[in-house]
């Protein structure tokens, strides 16, 4: 039996509101009138009010080359990652030789060794620690993550959860598609750690299962070119979402003797805002149901895998429950993949 004891978050230092955004845009866009145009309909569309960013907003529009953006997360990504895994353990009280298992997602730069092995470092966590880094789990790692640490965490040892995402380094300036323009228009960078411990915390995780939708390959995830990564995101991710989800769900839930209507709360992945409508009506839930990934969206954008975490962080700050209410996750990431996760609120 695995619990989640407590969750937090940080942000990197700059931070810009959708305006200022729209404003600094004007000069990449500057040539390209109709992409332009597109990009300040999506962004006053997006329901985002703010972003941050691990470095500001000019250097990320003349941002050129894997070696730079390599550089940069390995710098500001791993200044993050201390921070936030730092921030987790004072939040449960737990000492470093406390710690049995470090799962790291992110889908920002394929490091190799990942910057974990810097944070390990640098906090003394113990050296035989279960260690798995992820990568190509994109948007649903959060939620793949902490599925894995309920599994992997050794007996009587805490596991840590943490993502960190710097979605600014995927940008790419010659790059006019739809897929980069919509992704410009809502990415944001962030981390977050979950402290999931064998004995005590504030949600019991139930059940988790994730699930693989057939000839959905094309719809999210990288197109690799000699620059760099660039974004694939296809507009019909919300209608397949729509489509699938009321199907998965409930037989998901059945396994474990519970219909959709014995859930209370909601926590989805915070992709954008037709994406949450698109979950959010076809299950019909209520807003308030489901308002803390709204409020991560509008608060941050989408942070890709540590997104979903921050919705978490704010269930948890909000303490909206009572002890037994069931709690459910879902996490959306390429492939196209769901990752459900089903929990129980402690007392």
């Amino acid at each position: 039996m695995t619990f989640i004891d407590s969750v937090v978050t940080a942000l990197p230092e700059h931070s810009y509101s959708t305006d200022d955004i729209i404003r600094a845009a004007s000069s990449w866009l500057a040539t390209a009138p109709q992409e332009r145009s597109l990009f300040e309909r999506l962004s006053q569309s997006t329901q985002i009010n703010s972003r941050s960013f691990a470095m500001p907003v000019e250097e990320i529009l003349a941002l050129n080359g894997p070696a730079t953006r390599a550089r940069i997360f390995s710098e500001a990504g791993t200044k993050l990652l201390i921070e936030v895994i730092s921030k987790g353990l004072q939040a449960s009280g737990l000492a470093p030789d406390g710690i049995g298992a470090l799962l790291f997602t992110s889908c920002t730069v394929p490091a190799i060794p990942s910057i974990d092995v810097k944070a390990i470092d640098a906090l003394k966590l113990p050296p035989s620690l279960v260690r798995l880094p992820i990568f190509q789990h994109g948007c649903a790692g959060g939620a793949v993550g902490l599925s894995l640490a309920d599994q992997l965490a050794p007996t009587g040892k805490a596991a840590l959860l943490a993502s960190v995402e710097l979605c600014s380094l995927i940008y790419q300036a010659r790059d006019l598609s739809g897929s980069n323009i919509v992704g410009s228009a809502i990415f944001g960078d962030g981390a977050a750690c979950a402290v999931l411990r064998p004995d005590t915390g504030r949600l019991k995780v139930l059940a988790t299962q994730s699930h693989l939708i057939p000839n959905t390959y094309h719809l999210m995830g990288y197109d690799i070119s000699d620059d760099g990564t660039h974004l694939r995101l296809d507009r019909d991710v919300p209608h397949c979402l729509s489509q699938v989800a009321p199907e998965i769900i409930p037989a998901f839930l059945a396994t474990q003797g519970l219909a959709p209507h014995d859930v209370r709360w909601w926590l989805f992945h915070p992709g954008g805002a037709k994406i949450l409508s698109a979950l959010e009506g076809s299950l019909g839930l209520s807003p308030e149901q489901c308002r803390w990934g709204w409020e991560a969206l509008k608060q941050h954008g989408n942070m890709s895998s540590a997104s979903v975490l921050f919705a978490l962080e704010g269930f948890l700050a909000d303490k909206p429950y009572r002890p037994g209410e069931k709690v459910f996750m879902l996490g959306v990431g390429p492939g196209l993949m769901l990752q459900l996760n089903l929990f129980e609120c402690a007392a």
